[in-house]
């Protein structure tokens, strides 16, 4: 009996200590609670021609933040995942071309730092290419790595697009497949695109389903998109409805955002 009240006893001590443990995380993280304004600036040299900008940083905690700002490159796999680089690593990147003003500051607690930058046109050449980046803002946290030992950093950033005058933009759409499930499954779409250009294209696909009497079955828009320069991609989505046995046309548009254009496609299918 008294060895079961000890052992119910320390299981209460350690609930206890894990309490505090998660208590104690969570005061860490709110103390210093850094944000930017805006999270994504995109520079068109043919609306901006002093290529500058401001980024707005709010500390939302209850203590000061000393923070530093610094480029990375970036970009996209396979899977859309962002992937992170040093300044300079990538052929489009913002190193050299960027500068930020103050780079290293100290934010005090419900209080907001500007910063301000400048991009300088890159060297003419023959084929312009947009430049990007992600400027982080990073302080270091009072939490400590227990594999390094070392104190955990904490970062937040805004990407950075830098387009330049007579920029090539070039999308292509490659194909349509529809996957024939079994019945009661939802259908699956599968589209493939490709950007042959020389700058990011944001992008919001819809389509409608006719069927063989020219009645529109089915028509949805789907959510924004982005393809980098030079990437081919695939998206998937199910359709709502499955399609009966049949032939149609699948209306494809592509609304391409920063070139301010659709992209038209019909596409006949046939459902056996």
């Amino acid at each position: 009996m008294i060895r079961g009240i000890r052992i119910r006893v320390i299981i209460q001590i350690l609930v206890m200590i894990c309490l505090l443990i998660i208590s104690s995380s969570l005061i860490m993280q709110v103390k210093a609670s850094i944000k930017v304004d805006p999270s994504r600036i995109l520079i068109n040299t043919l609306e901006q021609k002093n290529n500058t900008g401001l980024i707005e940083v709010f500390n939302s905690g209850e203590e000061e933040v000393e923070l530093t700002a610094f480029l990375n490159d970036w970009s996209l796999d396979e899977r859309d995942s962002v992937i992170f680089f040093d300044a300079g690593e990538t052929d489009y990147s913002l190193d050299g071309l960027i500068k930020f003003n103050p780079r290293i500051f100290t934010v005090p607690a419900g209080g907001k730092q500007v910063i301000r930058f400048t991009i300088s046109d890159p060297e003419i050449t023959e084929f312009p290419k947009e430049r990007r980046g992600v400027v982080f803002f990073e302080h270091e946290t009072d939490q400590i790595d227990v594999a390094t030992g070392s104190r955990v950093k904490s970062q937040v950033g805004t990407v950075i697009y830098f387009i330049p005058e007579n920029v090539k933009y070039n999308f292509k759409f490659l194909g349509l497949r529809v996957f024939k499930n079994d019945v009661g499954l939802p259908q699956g779409v599968v589209i493939k695109v490709r950007n042959e250009g020389e700058a990011h294209i944001r992008y919001y696909p819809s389509y409608r389903i006719v069927d063989s009497k020219n009645n529109v079955i089915m028509e949805k828009k789907l959510s924004e998109l982005l393809i980098l320069p030079h990437n081919e991609r695939e998206f998937a989505f199910y359709l709502e409805n499955r399609l009966e046995a049949g032939d149609y046309k699948f209306m494809l548009e592509f609304n391409l955002h920063n070139i301010n254009r659709n992209a038209e496609y019909q596409i006949p299918i046939k459902i056996e």
